[in-house]
């Protein structure tokens, strides 16, 4: 008699002391991963980045930046206009995307997105250079903002220490009238 009380108590203790009937705190919405992909090859940055942009996931898109070293070279003309821009580095570019895809900026409903044309890559060994025209649309709720950019940009990747392909220097150069990648960095910093 005595061994069943005591069973029966330590079955009561564990349902209690378990929590097995209460219910467990929602996860939080799922921030995940989206569609990006470890970069195997180096125009697998140029897809994430863009794919980043479609998804409006700051967190993607700094995936693709060695954070120890990178630097972003901007147009000499934004420079000239906005010497802000010179020292840009990784907190920089963390510091402009999380900017640019909050509410504030960006307004819910409206679309980003980057394509890369014409690109021409060399590697060598654990490094690349991806030489690739850009076609960049966002629509930004601020004063100035520009309108539909375009430019070349130089990508100079390698192979970081968690063992895929990460951009660690970007240079950013106008090739027509319109507004460049630099503008934009200029305005959203």
């Amino acid at each position: 008699m005595k061994s069943r009380w005591l069973y029966l108590l330590g079955i009561a203790v564990l349902i209690v002391g378990c929590d097995l009937f209460n219910t467990r705190d929602p996860e939080p919405p799922n921030t995940g991963r989206g569609s990006w992909e470890v970069p195997r090859v180096p125009q697998d940055v140029l897809t994430n980045l863009s794919r980043a942009f479609l998804e409006q996931n700051a967190v993607n898109y700094l995936l693709s930046f060695e954070q120890e070293v990178f630097e972003f070279i901007a147009d000499p003309e934004a420079l000239q206009q906005n010497p802000s821009l010179a020292g840009w580095n990784y907190q920089s570019e963390a510091t402009h995307i999380n900017r640019l895809l909050s509410v504030g900026t960006l307004p819910i409903d409206s679309a980003v997105s980057v394509v890369f044309l014409n690109s021409e890559q060399t590697t060598l060994g654990d490094s690349a250079e991806i030489i690739a025209d850009y076609s960049l649309q966002a629509e930004i709720a601020l004063e100035g903002a520009p309108g539909p950019m375009a430019g070349t940009a130089y990508f100079y990747l390698r192979i970081g220490e968690a063992g895929y392909w990460e951009i660690y220097r970007w240079q950013d150069q106008r090739t027509e009238e319109k507004s460049t990648w630099s503008d934009l960095k200029s305005l959203v910093q």
